[in-house]
């Protein structure tokens, strides 16, 4: 797809991401696990750019794309399955990859887009499962009929930031063609995931019990940062799928140090915690007085 795509008051948004990619790491290294992660992304990309999408931005380990038509997400869909499933790989390094998206309205900033559609995709990628796709009924009737054969409704579902449950279609990859993905089971993660925070004397554990956690000056907050630069609802932590991403949503930024790499700062974005770190709100962790340390079990 071209650079002026999306023109677009409407497109078909789709978020792709990596599952078991955590564990990756621990299985087989950094230096293995990111060549992994990388060869697999790329491999994404080339599939949504064959199908004319554009690929928006890279989301810790997926990515987001656009595409004009339904259709042509669909189509996506299944080159990414179908590349991740083909790429050479061990059985010890192998991945799996989740997809949902969504056709609707979105609103152009630069080379991005937003709104209620690209909030809508990503939470429908957060319910897939390993190897499979969810899209929206709304969407499915969008599809050509070459899809009715593979497409399975699925229980309305009430999905996080809508207040009516939401009628939802899984896309049966496996049943298109020549593709066959790999029985989800082949990526059953070894343990539950799990993050502990620490902050001075507190600690909060969180896991599928307890998915989520938020951090900032307002006393409500599950962790409560006293120094002025923290905004009242700095950031929160959620668990989607097998990772937990920190989502920045404060005047006047997040500063994460992950282990071994330097430190960032996270500014309205969310990033993917993995292994052991360090972030401070507001002010860099070298000259914070409240520091939070994460583990990634």
């Amino acid at each position: 797809m071209s650079e002026s795509t999306p023109p677009a008051q409407e497109c078909a948004v789709l978020f792709a991401d990596l599952v078991g990619s955590t564990q990756l790491y621990q299985r087989v290294g950094d230096s293995t696990a990111f060549e992994v992660v990388d060869r697999s992304i790329r491999a994404m990309r080339i599939a949504v750019e064959t199908k004319r999408g554009r690929v928006v931005k890279h989301t810790g380990d997926g990515l987001m794309a656009v595409f004009r038509e339904a259709d042509s997400a669909a189509d996506a869909t299944l080159a990414i399955h179908l590349a991740i499933k083909e790429l050479p790989s061990p059985p010890e390094q192998r991945l799996a990859v989740r997809i949902g998206f969504h056709f609707g309205g979105v609103v152009a900033s630069g080379t991005d887009v937003f709104g209620d559609t690209v909030n809508f995709a990503a939470r429908l990628a957060e319910l897939a499962s390993p190897g499979k796709a969810i899209t929206s009924s709304e969407t499915a009737r969008r599809l050509g009929p070459e899809w009715r054969s593979v497409l399975h409704s699925l229980p309305p579902r009430v999905i996080r930031g809508v207040t009516r449950p939401v009628e939802l279609c899984e896309l049966m990859c496996e049943a298109v063609g020549e593709l066959t993905i790999v029985q989800s089971d082949h990526f059953l993660l070894d343990s539950e995931p799990e993050l502990r925070l620490y902050l001075d004397a507190s600690s909060i554990i969180l896991n599928s019990a307890r998915p989520s956690a938020r951090i900032g000056r307002d006393p409500a907050a599950d962790l409560v940062i006293a120094d002025t630069q923290s905004s009242r609802r700095h950031a929160e932590i959620e668990l989607r799928g097998d990772k937990f991403v920190l989502i920045d949503r404060s005047s006047n930024g997040t500063f994460v140090q992950i282990e071994g790499e330097r430190e960032f700062l996270l500014s309205r974005e969310e990033v993917v915690l993995r292994g052991r770190g360090h972030f401070a709100l507001g002010r860099s962790c070298a000259s914070s007085p409240q520091v939070v340390s994460f583990v990634c079990v």
